[in-house]
């Protein structure tokens, strides 16, 4: 079966082998424990959500397989308000009294970087699938976290290679008043600065914001002749339906989103964003087998095609299973130094873990919504490399 050989990361055959039963692995077939604190409520619900589907799909097919280094894996299934305080109790409830060893689907960068101060004491290892604020791998990293989503430095330099080309010289910037949002906007107005774009006008709005009224207006009347957008979730459908009421678009002659328009918010938002530019995280036409692969399982499974948020957690899946393949261990500390500069085979083709901070290095894609109603879909427009979109290790990062 195609899907079941999706995960195969040339040591599958090992399962059941010397090596399950060695002084490496805490009990020779137990089940490696990996608690996923999705929020149960608010604007990043969906995000939440199909990060769980691409671990489950992921688990499904190894499971399927015989499990990773002789032993299952088990999802423990926790929840959160997206408040890091409530996250860190979950990770400790699932670390002391459920028994996992392992992190994923937290979604906000303010969350991750709470859990990353706590990890150490925990024992435990996480997998950043989600959050894209640079500072995660700068002055938040942790030896025990795992950045495998490209940052926001990673896909504003892919973006950048197209943004000369791009029409506008005057542009304003809209963006989510959180770390995420900040982060993406500082990275945009450095690349269009660098391109020859003046910044005009710089505006945040608080994350839930179901009025976007006067952000438009003030949009509107700021001269701004291009637009860039740093909305999420729930709040970005809030802004694109209310930018559209108020004809905004009229005066643009671009609009840049950045994480704002997924594939699932498409029948959500119609054709509204028709035209906009956008990175893409992730490009499910990708031609790979494990990829091809993959989009044919989730299909199967879900009935529609992944995006980059079940993409991601399904490559955070496969860099812990490649992680403990090599180790020969489930013990965390045994998988984390087997993961530094770790090189694999995964959907996005062969990927790299950098020791020196854990980013993933990845490629960026830049796309534009092109079509109508169902067909509606982003054309891609240009592929950009891990070795000209990733900084260099930040300095603030030290293990």
């Amino acid at each position: 079966m195609a899907a079941a050989s999706v995960l195969a990361l040339s040591a599958m055959a090992a399962c059941g082998s010397a090596s399950s039963n060695d002084s490496g692995s805490t009990s020779a077939g137990a089940p490696i424990k990996v608690a996923l604190i999705p929020p149960a409520g608010g604007p990043l619900t969906t995000f939440g959500a199909d990060a769980v589907k691409g671990w489950e799909l992921a688990v499904k097919q190894v499971n399927a397989d015989g499990g990773v280094d002789g032993h299952k894996v088990e999802l423990v299934m926790k929840s959160t308000d997206a408040d890091p305080a409530t996250t860190l109790s979950q990770a400790r409830e699932a670390v002391t009294k459920d028994g996992a060893t392992f992190i994923s689907a937290v979604v906000t960068s303010t969350e991750n970087g709470a859990l990353n101060a706590q990890l150490e004491g925990l024992g435990a290892l996480s997998f950043i699938s989600i959050s894209k604020d640079d500072g995660l791998i700068g002055e938040q990293c942790s030896p025990n976290a795992f950045h495998l989503v490209a940052t926001n430095s990673m896909d504003m330099n892919g973006l950048a290679q197209s943004l000369a080309d791009i029409e506008g010289d005057k542009w304003a910037v809209q963006a989510a008043d959180f770390v995420t949002g900040h982060s993406a906007a500082d990275a945009f107005k450095a690349a269009a600065e660098a391109a020859g774009k003046e910044i005009v006008m710089e505006q945040f709005a608080a994350l839930g914001t179901t009025d976007f009224g006067s952000n438009i207006t003030k949009l509107k009347s700021s001269g701004a002749d291009a637009l860039f957008v740093a909305e999420y979730g729930a709040d970005g459908v809030a802004f694109v339906k209310q930018a559209e009421q108020f004809k905004l678009d009229a005066q643009l002659k671009s609009v840049v989103g950045f994480n704002v328009v997924s594939e699932p918010l498409f029948p959500v938002i119609g054709d509204a964003t028709v035209g906009w530019y956008s990175n893409v995280g992730y490009d499910v036409a990708g031609d790979n087998e494990l990829n091809v692969g993959f989009v044919e399982a989730y299909e199967e499974e879900y009935g529609t095609k992944p995006y980059y948020v079940p993409a991601d957690s399904y490559v955070a899946a496969q860099t812990l299973f490649a992680g403990i393949e090599k180790a020969g261990s489930v013990e965390p500390e045994k998988v984390a130094a087997a993961l530094e500069d770790l090189t694999f085979d995964s959907i996005l083709g062969e990927v790299t873990l950098r020791g020196a901070d854990h980013q993933l290095l990845r490629p960026s894609f830049t796309g534009q919504v092109s079509g109508s109603g169902a067909s509606l879909a982003f054309d891609i427009l240009s592929r950009t490399d891990a070795d000209v979109t990733t900084p260099e290790p930040s300095s603030e990062c030290a293990f």
